[in-house]
């Protein structure tokens, strides 16, 4: 399993201005992890009512799911340039 991203760079350049500005991503983690306690017994409400239709099992797995997604981020490489403006965000 990939581990998640810890720092996401992003630049900024246009005529007039070099923008960089460093963001750390680890800090997100307890934060998201406070939410998810938070939200846990409206989580569990929704896959015991979800269940009988069968959708309860893909509300179950949509919070590993994002997990993962999140994990997956590590190496991610934008880069749109226009004219007169850049913009680079990595993820590091």
């Amino acid at each position: 399993m990939n581990r998640p991203p810890l720092l996401m760079h992003m630049k900024i350049q246009n005529e007039n201005t070099n923008f960089g500005l460093w963001l750390p991503l680890f800090l997100l983690i307890p934060l998201a992890l406070v939410v998810l306690i938070i939200l846990s017994p409206l989580i569990l409400i929704a896959i015991l009512v979800l269940w009988p239709s069968g959708w309860g099992k893909l509300a179950l797995l949509a919070v590993w799911v994002a997990f993962v997604s999140f994990c997956s981020l590590r190496g991610l490489k934008v880069d749109v340039r226009g004219r007169k403006e850049s913009v680079f965000i990595s993820v590091v």
